[in-house]
């Protein structure tokens, strides 16, 4: 078969790099599309080469506003589909990208499968990411859930059952094997001389930035907690924000605080949220990396998209208030029960065989995987 994995976007390739080496091992033509959304020399440079894929087939540096983007990308996509004839493009996750190749694909007649479909928090929030992820929805002939949570939610949207699949999370995929990389390549623990105890952060939703208050108690609440080494990732909107707020400064020159740019290497990163005592975030990819690297979370936001985290005990959404942060972050890397049965807590999404699971499921579905209608429904 011929497969295109679609995608944009750091975290995106982290999790779709276990399913390209899946597809390629078992011998079919494999595609890769990079819409450029990260576009950053630390985010996209050495990424593929510093997880061993390929580089993208088709890079098309969509830039702009969001709509500028999106139009970039939908276009390129339907020239793609004409030209390629792919028999399946899978996009990942809630991201742009994600929403574009799907549009574009689905509009191009080609159909799509979306892997980590299903993600709701019945909210606005995260914005625009729920949008996203619903948009992808709207355009697959396959869904790939993480969880059976997932999949009972798409099936009670309305979405067909026989296409729907609980088959674990590519994370774990991932995790298992880029933990290896990161052990074998990473020097950075050495490099940077960081320090136990140790909190891995990272800040990036959009919601966050555009309302002033809950950003001015994430930074407060960073420069409150210096009993501890923290290891910032800062992604280019999150330090746009920091200098906006007339954080940057500050932040970078706190004793306590490794104020960098994203690493360009994901091993590096890898390596230092592996060492953590605790995460600090945003971000729903973290707080599944978090999970499955057995590091305790706590989620600067008031609800997540990944709540089998918090039900399993791993994780802790608290908001953006400072003395909330503060008293969190205290009661986890003081109270050494507590931290260890967020370490213990049972991983809901899966055994590392989701790319192997997808694979298979895209195999059975060879030329039936269009979603058009055989017969009158019954209108009750």
């Amino acid at each position: 078969m011929k497969m295109a994995h679609a995608f944009g976007t750091r975290a995106c390739a982290i999790k779709m790099a276990p399913l390209i080496r899946e597809s390629k091992r078992r011998g079919h033509e494999t595609l890769v599309l990079w819409s450029g959304q990260h576009y950053s020399p630390n985010l996209y440079s050495d990424l593929f080469g510093d997880l061993e894929l390929p580089r993208p087939d088709y890079d098309m540096g969509a830039k702009g506003t969001t709509i500028e983007m999106g139009s970039e990308i939908m276009r390129k996509t339907e020239e793609i589909c004409r030209k390629e004839k792919p028999d399946i493009v899978l996009v990942h996750g809630d991201t742009f990208s994600a929403m574009f190749f799907a549009l574009g694909a689905a509009l191009s007649l080609v159909p799509v499968g979306h892997v980590e479909a299903g993600l709701r928090t019945d909210s606005w929030e995260p914005f625009p990411e729920q949008i996203c992820t619903r948009a992808a929805d709207a355009c697959s002939s396959l869904y790939f859930a993480p969880t059976k949570a997932n999949a009972l939610g798409l099936a009670a949207e309305g979405y067909p059952k026989e296409r729907i699949f609980a088959v674990g999370n590519t994370v774990v995929d991932a995790i298992r094997e880029h933990s290896e990389l990161a052990r074998a390549k990473s020097r950075i623990l050495e490099k940077l001389n960081l320090r136990k105890p140790l909190i891995f952060w990272s800040c990036h939703r959009k919601e966050n930035f555009i309302h002033p208050d809950r950003m001015r108690g994430i930074f407060e609440s960073l420069l409150e907690l210096k009993s501890c080494d923290i290891f910032c990732s800062v992604l280019p909107s999150t330090q746009q924000i920091a200098e906006e707020m007339g954080f940057a400064r500050r932040l970078e020159r706190a004793p306590h605080i490794r104020w960098l740019p994203s690493l360009p290497k994901y091993t590096d990163s890898l390596r230092i949220l592996m060492e953590s005592d605790l995460c600090l975030t945003d971000s729903g990819g973290l707080e599944e990396e978090c999970i499955s690297l057995r590091v305790p979370c706590l989620t600067l936001r008031y609800v997540t998209d990944r709540p089998e985290t918090v039900e399993a005990g791993a994780n802790k959404c608290i908001g953006f208030r400072k003395s909330d942060i503060v008293r969190e972050v205290k009661r986890v890397m003081e109270n050494k029960r507590l931290a260890e049965r967020m370490r213990r807590a049972k991983n809901p999404y899966g055994d590392g065989k989701a790319s192997s699971r997808i694979m298979r499921i895209i195999e059975k579905f060879r030329g039936k995987m269009d979603r058009w209608e055989t017969k009158t429904r019954k209108i009750s």
